[in-house]
């Protein structure tokens, strides 16, 4: 396989952004030619291995699991994802918006505003614990199709590769057809953090987007990871896709949300990507939900701390400031910025 260590050294600045000042990423930038050129070579003799990561929790809203790779493997991620992501575009349709160019979350959020504004109807579809539960041999599969030959082992290696204990949350769902030990007999699960299992788990829920754009006739639908909203004017065709959905999650080994997958009239309150959308005659009105209000109180409480103790300066504070105002702009918030804003009181400790 033809790795030119200049091409890592180039990855290696896209996946140093915004985390130069780690101690792992530092230490690699240091020195990226020496660590490059070494990559390079076991990438070529194809003795690449991914070392074992970190895992850490978070609740964001709710409690997550996180895995994190040394900086060297990320490097290796890019450049096998670099690789194979043109041929995974090419699978996707348009109504997917993750991990996309020209896609993500606020053009995604756009596009269902839009259709609330226009339907009457929307089905909300989540898949419980999503990641934990993809398989893997089905996710090979799909994954053999969009990856060269000569790079087949270097996916492998990080599909197999070992994790640390409770990397992944325990799931032990039965299908039709399965024995007893049938679900800890077939692999499964793809960390959260990690840059192939983003790209992958977009893959692994590509023939639903199929099953709806060009099986059901119903292209009015968005899909934002394993988040899927599709509307209609007909209730009644959104029930029998969510019938169809089910039959298909099922062969795929994956599980609908029984509290979550559900029909709502665009005239209720539907939560997506953090806000909630709610048809108000010709308009749409879109808040933020209370969860994503509660987290931002709860970072402007640790930057206080921070700022105080000398831990972070002005500059940094006013750049997290306006990423969340930037965010908090796209829905109607000028009377909850303005409340919050009064909250945003920095001082230093003498």
């Amino acid at each position: 396989m033809n790795v030119g260590h200049r091409e890592l050294v180039r990855l290696a600045l896209i996946a140093a952004r915004g985390k130069r000042h780690a101690f792992g990423v530092a230490r690699v930038m240091l020195d990226v030619d020496r660590h490059c050129f070494a990559l390079a070579r076991s990438l070529a003799e194809g003795s690449y291995r991914p070392s074992v990561g970190r895992s850490f929790t978070i609740v964001d809203p709710k409690l997550r699991r996180i895995y994190a790779l040394p900086f060297r493997d990320r490097i290796v991620q890019h450049f096998l994802v670099s690789r194979t992501l043109p041929a995974i575009e090419r699978t996707l349709v348009p109504q997917t918006y993750a991990c996309r160019v020209d896609r993500g979350t606020h053009r995604c959020l756009r596009r269902a505003i839009d259709l609330t504004r226009t339907k009457r109807y929307v089905l909300r579809v989540d898949f419980t614990k999503f990641f934990a539960s993809i398989d893997h041999a089905i996710l090979r599969r799909q994954l053999e199709r969009v990856t060269p030959p000569p790079l087949r082992w270097l996916r492998d290696a990080f599909l197999d590769a070992p994790l640390p204990a409770g990397a992944i949350e325990p799931v032990c769902h039965h299908f039709f057809g399965d024995e007893l030990f049938t679900p800890l007999e077939r692999p499964h699960g793809l960390p959260i953090g990690s840059l192939t299992s983003q790209i992958w788990a977009n893959l692994a829920l590509s023939p639903i987007d199929h099953l709806l754009a060009d099986h059901l006739g119903l292209g009015t639908f968005v899909r934002y990871c394993d988040d899927i909203l599709v509307f209609d004017d007909d209730n009644e065709r959104l029930r029998a896709a969510l019938h169809a959905l089910e039959t298909m999650a099922a062969a795929m080994r994956l599980r609908t949300h029984p509290r979550k997958t559900r029909l709502h009239r665009t005239t209720d309150p539907v939560k997506f990507l953090g806000f909630v959308l709610m048809r108000r005659g010709a308009g749409v009105r879109v808040t933020l939900a209370k969860d994503n209000v509660q987290r931002m109180r709860g970072r402007v409480t640790r930057m206080r701390a921070e700022y105080a103790l000398g831990l972070i300066d002005h500059e940094e504070v006013g750049a997290r400031l306006r990423a969340w105002l930037a965010h908090a702009a796209h829905a109607h918030t000028r009377t909850l910025v303005k409340r919050e804003a009064q909250r945003w009181q920095f001082v230093r400790r003498a």
